[in-house]
């Protein structure tokens, strides 16, 4: 099996094993659509995560940009 995390090699080999893992209650297909779907699910959840995070950086960095501007505009009128 290739050792690359997620290459091909390796999701045919978890494929295979959902297949026997659930050889009793699922149709090999229906194996495969099960696994298929929660991958696709946790990869898209990762990815709105990721972004919620980015999108959450950027507002706090604009917030600490405008205070800091607003502070620095108000000791200029000071002077």
């Amino acid at each position: 099996m290739d050792s690359n995390l997620f290459s091909i090699d390796y999701f045919k080999q978890a494929l295979r094993l959902q297949i026997k893992k659930n050889a009793s209650q699922m149709t090999p297909t229906q194996s495969m659509n099960s696994y298929y779907h929660t991958v696709v699910s946790a990869v898209i959840q990762d990815r709105i995560n990721k972004n919620f995070e980015l999108i959450r950086r950027i507002r706090n960095l604009d917030s600490a940009y405008r205070a800091v501007k607003q502070e620095n505009m108000e000791i200029e009128i000071q002077k």
